[in-house]
């Protein structure tokens, strides 16, 4: 992170479990920040308009929510292509411990568990999700009572937590997280491609780290992640650049892309874009904007 960054005092207090906040506006005009609160976000009415979860950026529809657990992992909502003035929103912040102990590490709350260590790097929820827990924010939003404002607030987390086609948003290495993942070996293979991403990796090499064939392993990976070697590997490299194109706004971008593992600039741009549908130039003018943590 920068120095010098502004820091304030979080809006929950240490003894509240969330804090929930209603707001109207004509535009957003918050730049690109940190905190250590976990954050759902909810977004009504902004279409057009760009999100920013770590290395991720995409222009969300009439309808957003997002889950952010991770303490470092930058994000933001930007007008871009958003031309509507009025735009309804509903942040409900959460203090990270509510979910270190006690009741929430009971098995019956496993997939709440399960969905903030994978909102680590950000969670965006379906567009069916979005409608069928409205009415449950509606509801939380309304509430007087906080005891029942606790109940209402377990059963959206547990109702948010059943969508299956829930998409993570930010890769692991722009956000210095980790990854749970089903698989042994695709655990060792993830990890070994982690560390040696800016050296030459080979489908052989990888492929004998954990004892298979290069036609077994890659049918294995491919099944697996849904991805094959060569895509695996550029997606750690181009998101190991885009945390450069951060952190280091004095190296030119061709250093960043040969120390990240990628020999061929020309290629590079293509699959950066193809990536992040952005050049990394204009990745980089993103995060020119003053960083804040709350």
């Amino acid at each position: 992170m920068n120095t010098g960054i502004l820091t304030e005092v979080p809006p929950v207090k240490a003894e509240e479990s969330f804090a929930i906040f209603e707001r109207r506006k004509s535009s957003f005009n918050f730049p690109i920040h940190v905190h250590s609160l976990y954050e759902l976000n909810y977004i009504e009415g902004a279409r057009g308009a760009r999100r920013i979860v770590g290395d991720h950026t995409s222009e969300i529809d009439d309808l957003e929510l997002v889950l952010i657990t991770g303490s470092r992992l930058e994000h933001a909502w930007v007008n871009h292509n958003c031309t509507s003035s009025d735009i309804y929103e509903v942040t409900i912040q959460m203090n990270d411990d509510l979910f270190d102990g006690g009741l929430l590490c009971k098995r019956q709350f496993r997939l709440i568990r399960k969905m903030v260590e994978r909102a680590t790097y950000g969670l965006a929820f379906s567009r069916a999700t979005i409608l069928d827990v409205k009415p449950i924010i509606n509801e939380l939003l309304t509430s007087e009572d906080k005891f029942n404002s606790m109940l209402i607030f377990l059963r959206l987390l547990h109702r948010l937590a059943q969508d299956q086609d829930a998409e993570v948003l930010s890769h692991q290495l722009f956000s210095e997280g980790s990854v749970a993942y089903d698989s042994r070996r695709v655990k060792h293979v993830m990890e070994y491609l982690q560390e040696h991403y800016a050296e030459h990796v080979t489908l052989t090499d990888v492929a004998a780290l954990v004892n298979m064939s290069t036609s077994s392993f890659s049918r294995f990976i491919k099944i697996r992640t849904g991805k094959n070697f060569i895509d695996c590997l550029n997606e750690i490299r181009v998101s190991a650049v885009a945390r450069l194109l951060v952190d280091e706004p004095t190296h030119t971008i061709a250093d960043i892309a040969y120390k990240c593992g990628f020999n061929n600039i020309s290629n590079f741009n293509r699959i950066f874009k193809r990536l992040r549908g952005f050049t990394p130039q204009q990745f980089r003018e993103q995060f020119v904007k003053k960083r804040i943590i709350v």
